[in-house]
């Protein structure tokens, strides 16, 4: 199901590496680390110039060595096209801290603009490693079963209960008809919808929850209000980009709890 998986680290960070921890014991899995060593220079520049580059590998292979026991550590030589095709080549899913970047994009971003079908787990500060809600937003797209299967295997070796989440964008309407037309379209929208979800996903029992309004504002606010432990997101979809849909990047960089995309 996971694959190769490895953990991208760029920092002593106690509380990310003891999450990983905590989902990779439960699933079983050996990590390789991964230090990318030019990565901070415009990102991070206290941490550049305090700490070069080779003192900072030995100060996370330590760090790293307070947790865990058994793993593989390698060096990257910098943040460019050839890691990312290393990335590609040799994992299938990586861990990865999220930093907002004042000059670039941030790690996460850079790897998922990059690569095409490499999964990323996508932490964020102060983050539950009890994995107990799980929100998955959802367009009836291809990556929607994608989803939902991961989630479903997922759970053979962490219980938890999920949410199907769909969002209604017809609020355009709302100034244009009368209150009780409105709400027939929108009754209209969720009944197509639930006929699409008894097409892809048939008699299944799974929670499904409609939102109104535009995708980007009411699933950040929805999500970040609901207690999630992890959303698991496509990478594009129906009306999104070509590489990485538009929603998916604006979940990364607006949710408070890891992002999972797929």
């Amino acid at each position: 199901m996971f694959g190769r998986v490895a953990v991208h680290i760029w920092e002593e960070d106690y509380e990310y590496l003891r999450y990983v921890k905590s989902l990779l014991s439960r699933l079983n899995i050996k990590p390789n680390f991964l230090f990318v060593e030019e990565e901070n220079l415009l990102g991070d520049l206290v941490n550049f110039f305090s700490k070069p580059s080779e003192e900072r590998e030995k100060a996370i292979r330590k760090h790293i060595e307070e947790l865990f026991e058994d793993y593989e550590f390698y060096t990257l030589p910098s943040s460019n096209n050839a890691t990312l095709e290393h990335l590609q080549e040799n994992y299938d899913l990586i861990f990865v801290k999220y930093k907002k970047q004042l000059f670039r994009k941030s790690v996460p971003e850079w790897i998922i603009s990059g690569t095409d079908g490499l999964g990323l787990w996508v932490y964020k500060d102060g983050a539950n490693t009890s994995v107990r809600k799980v929100c998955l937003p959802i367009d009836f797209s291809d990556r929607s079963i994608r989803q939902v299967e991961f989630a479903l295997k997922l759970r053979e070796f962490i219980p938890f209960d999920f949410d199907l989440v769909y969002s209604i964008n017809i609020s355009r309407l709302k100034d244009k008809l009368v209150i009780s037309d409105y709400e027939k379209r929108l009754e209209d929208k969720k009944e197509e919808a639930r006929h699409m979800f008894t097409d892809m996903f048939g008699e299944r029992d799974m929670n499904l929850i409609f939102l109104e309004g535009d995708p980007y504002r009411e699933m950040v606010k929805f999500i970040n209000s609901s207690r999630y432990d992890l959303v698991v997101v496509g990478r594009r979809g129906k009306g999104m980009r070509e590489r990485i849909g538009s929603v998916s990047l604006h979940l990364i960089r607006s949710l408070k709890c890891p992002v999972l995309v797929l």
